[in-house]
């Protein structure tokens, strides 16, 4: 039964995910100052089998506007505003709202010649972002041999908590995803190692005033107070 669950977690979590991935009312500002008005996506990549692929942006002006799409690599991108529609109940009826969405590039392995897309939840110089990649028809959002497997829970985000990649990123290094289960470290562990920099965070970690539903918390708190 629990196996059952389970799986059916996964195949809604996916399918809430994907539902991110597709034509949105969107401004796209390019490296070369352009700014472009109308809709866009994102390719989604597979966390398993895809994994090296690159990722693209897609744009167009508008919906008519058929066969008339360009695609820009994260290279060429500066950043993303897309601007999201969706429906929150009031009392008794669904109001439909608008939210924005800020995406930019971020270098997404060790070496830094790997560059993919990502939700900028918090910047500052400990960001925290957010991505949605493909899951592996195995049921896995990794593919074997790592460390992570896929996500069992999710955060209150609200609507963030549609990415199945939420990732600490700091300047200059690989970004660590902190969403997901490790089979080899608690999540307290791994929070202290990545933190060890900020004592005070460390210390609020370590007496769980800061646990694993705190992401965008621990964010804002280093920022605030570890530079």
């Amino acid at each position: 039964m629990k196996k059952i669950l389970l799986i059916f977690t996964l195949l809604l979590f996916t399918n809430i995910s994907f539902a991110q991935y597709s034509w949105t009312k969107a401004e796209v500002t390019l490296k070369n100052g352009t700014v472009l008005v109308g809709e866009a996506f994102i390719s989604m990549t597979s966390a398993g089998i895809n994994i090296g692929s690159k990722e693209k942006l897609r744009f167009r002006k508008n919906k008519k506007a058929k066969g008339k799409n360009s695609k820009y690599l994260p290279a060429e991108v500066e950043q993303v505003i897309f601007t999201v529609t969706y429906k929150e109940k009031v009392g008794k009826k669904k109001v439909e709202k608008t939210r924005k969405e800020k995406y930019a590039p971020i270098y997404l392995n060790k070496k830094q010649t790997k560059l993919g897309f990502a939700e900028l939840i918090v910047d500052g110089s400990m960001k925290l972002v957010g991505r949605t990649v493909s899951v592996n028809s195995g049921g896995g959002t990794w593919s074997a041999g790592t460390p992570y497997s896929a996500p069992v829970y999710t955060y209150d985000f609200g609507f963030l908590s549609n990415h199945n990649q939420v990732m600490f990123l700091k300047d200059g290094m690989k970004p660590e995803v902190f969403n997901q289960v490790s089979l080899l470290k608690s999540f307290k562990n791994r929070a202290k190692n990545f933190f060890e920099d900020c004592p005070a965070l460390v210390g609020k970690i370590e007496n769980k005033i800061f646990k694993k539903e705190d992401l965008i918390a621990i964010a804002e708190f280093y920022n605030s107070n570890c530079n």
